[in-house]
């Protein structure tokens, strides 16, 4: 596979990511959100583990292996239960980008577990996203504590499961750099995600399964696609492609999210909502050129060069 091919796979499970908000609001929507969830994930992998099978448990870290799989799986129950209990397809939307300020808490995780060096951008880069979610919540360009109050009150498990899968999939990317060791347990994931799921169900009395006409169907599959098939492109890419051109695009992925959730649920969102969303793609991606400091120094001294010789 060539890599420019790989580049444009791995680039397609940033759309199908960015899809997921609008298409499991909407199967939420329409059967319930325990339901809507849970065959979602359970067509997800049955998709996962045509594609991967199991791991090789003999050379896979028994640590890495619990470990992950707890993060993955809290992380993914969070994340699809702040959409679904959402109480509109706006804040559907305005949830997932709280969700979305994982890029930055996963540097700032790397630099706490001394995987990254500090650098003072990367707290700009934070802040800079943290003002996005409060610009979005106040409604306008000047801090409005009581709008912020107002909005979290009106459902706050879903901002508290956005943030708390934030903060989960940051220290789960950590687990992973530390100790996978090239090992993809991708398939125990989603499978451990769809036995929970039917067994709160089982637990709940929750079985009954309501008839799903055509289009619902294809809903479903295509959500179930975008998340599994999701991981499985992205894999691809980052093995294969090139994975700086992959790594700056996902940084896009709250305004490609918002974007495709309003065609999908057919929403309305504001001048403020898109300014604030795009402060959190900035921060974080503020947050990944922190990072690479080193690599644009040459840029950085190019650019200057040829203004001293302009001047």
């Amino acid at each position: 596979m060539s890599k420019n091919l790989a580049t444009w796979i791995g680039l397609s499970a940033i759309f199908m990511w960015a899809s997921m908000v609008g298409l499991i609001k909407h199967i939420c929507a329409q059967v319930g959100s325990d339901l809507g969830i849970t065959l979602i994930y359970t067509f997800s992998a049955l998709i996962v583990f045509a594609i991967f099978r199991f791991p090789n448990f003999k050379v896979i870290s028994k640590k890495y292996l619990l470990l992950s799989t707890v993060l993955f799986i809290a992380y993914e129950l969070c994340f699809s239960f702040a959409i679904g209990l959402s109480k509109s397809s706006q804040q559907a939307i305005e949830v997932s980008i709280v969700n979305y300020l994982w890029p930055s808490l996963t540097i700032l995780a790397f630099v706490i577990f001394k995987e990254l060096k500090f650098n003072f951008l990367i707290i700009i880069g934070l802040l800079f996203s943290i003002s996005g979610i409060i610009y979005i919540q106040s409604g306008s360009s000047s801090f409005n504590l009581e709008s912020i109050l107002h909005n979290f009150q009106t459902n706050p498990i879903s901002y508290v499961l956005a943030f708390a899968g934030a903060i989960i999939w940051a220290f789960y990317c950590v687990v992973t750099k530390k100790l996978s060791q090239g090992q993809n347990p991708i398939s125990i994931f989603f499978i451990g995600i769809a036995l929970i799921l039917w067994l709160k169900l089982y637990l709940g009395n929750q079985l009954s399964i309501p008839h799903l006409d055509f289009t619902m169907f294809i809903y479903l599959i295509v959500a179930s696609a975008a998340v599994g098939l999701g991981y499985a492109a992205w894999n691809i890419g980052i093995i294969h492609g090139n994975i700086t051109v992959l790594v700056v695009s996902s940084y896009f992925t709250p305004v490609i999210s918002s974007i495709l959730a309003m065609l999908i649920l057919k929403a309305e969102l504001s001048t403020s909502f898109w300014q604030g969303t795009l402060m959190v793609t900035f921060g974080s991606l503020f947050c990944w050129i922190s990072t690479n400091w080193n690599a644009f120094n040459p840029i950085f001294r190019k650019l200057k060069k040829r203004y001293l010789q302009l001047k």
